[in-house]
């Protein structure tokens, strides 16, 4: 569903709009109506608005001002300019700010209906690129390249399949998402693959070469994943500093702090690095380092409970019995008449 905002003062024509729309149209819901400026203004500053037609000439703040307004808030909403005079000068002004259409008054019913579904046509893609886009980057991270290599080709069989965009263009969304995506990973795009998108730009509109397409799209593919390859190989190093670091001081009383000072990230990333690689969080996996030290000694030596505790930096003998307990299900004393039992 798709929601759609109407700027025009004549109420007859707001009128005619609407029904229109509502009686021609599927998918669309009205999210409001305005005859002035202001009411506009106010309509942009509190819904989240897809299309939005608009008259130039409405009172006390004309339509080029309130899609100025628009733009600075909401910079994918589709715009559709109606006026009943072709200025040269509003016209230009119109195409800077981005509106989508522009339509002169009389308007065909038929016209309308076209123009509208032309951009909830290419907003449709908009969300489907993004969703598109959304699954690839879940792949990177688990790197899972043989899953996005599958996606992408489904996504090139679909592309040949649809007549209401031009292939090319549909290429291009998905080229464009992405360079998009391995820009926010850092990815620097060689001049070999840039200079294959610009020939996936040059191509005829509806004549684009699917296999060429696909090259295109693999190599940008190939390029993510070689950076995910690295960056995972820098978390597992990073991780298996972190590690090495706890063995050696475990009986310090070690923070996550100290830890991630130790290899030289922040606290939080390290957090995140163990709870994403390990699939456990820091706390509970040095406790459970720290308990298994406490079954060596508690086996292995005749160190009190007390000795033991102090021993592993635990200040607290209870609070270290409690854990202990909370990890093996015994108490200390219990644990050690236990495996010490003939």
């Amino acid at each position: 569903m798709y929601g759609v905002v109407i700027v025009e003062d004549e109420e007859l024509e707001r009128q005619a709009l609407r029904s229109i729309l509502t009686e021609k149209m599927d998918g669309i819901r009205i999210l409001g109506e305005a005859a002035t400026g202001p009411e506009a203004v106010k309509l942009i500053d509190t819904l989240d608005i897809d299309l939005m037609l608009v008259d130039i000439n409405i009172p006390r703040m004309n339509g080029l001002e309130v899609i100025r307004h628009l733009r600075e808030r909401h910079s994918d909403t589709k715009v559709i300019i109606t006026t009943a005079y072709d200025y040269f000068e509003m016209t230009r002004t119109a195409i800077h700010l981005k509106a989508d259409e522009y339509l002169l008054k009389p308007i065909r019913t038929q016209t309308l209906v076209s123009t509208v579904q032309a951009c909830l046509d290419q907003l449709g893609a908009g969300r489907q690129c993004r969703e598109l886009m959304d699954a690839l980057s879940g792949l990177v991270e688990r790197n899972a390249y043989r899953d996005a290599v599958a996606l992408v080709r489904r996504r090139v069989d679909w592309i040949g399949t649809q007549r209401d965009r031009p292939s090319r263009d549909l290429f291009l969304d998905l080229a464009t998402g992405l360079v998009g995506l391995a820009r926010e990973k850092g990815v620097a795009l060689p001049q070999a693959v840039a200079k294959q998108v610009a020939q996936l730009r040059a191509m005829p509109p509806r004549e684009c070469d699917g296999r060429a397409a696909l090259a295109v799209l693999l190599g940008l593919l190939d390029l993510l994943f070689d950076v995910g390859d690295t960056e995972a190989s820098q978390c597992a190093g990073l991780v298996e500093k972190a590690l090495n670091y706890i063995e050696r001081n475990l009986s310090k009383g070690v923070t996550l702090e100290e830890v991630a000072d130790h290899a030289h990230i922040s606290a939080c990333y390290l957090s995140r690095l163990f709870k994403k690689r390990l699939n456990i969080n820091f706390v509970t996996y040095l406790t459970a380092r720290r308990i298994e030290l406490a079954k060596d000694l508690l086996t292995q030596t005749e160190l009190p409970v007390t000795g033991i505790a102090l021993k592993l930096s635990y200040n607290d003998v209870n609070y270290f019995c409690k854990s202990f307990r909370k990890e093996v299900g015994l108490s200390p004393l219990e644990y050690r008449r236990q495996v010490r039992a003939p």
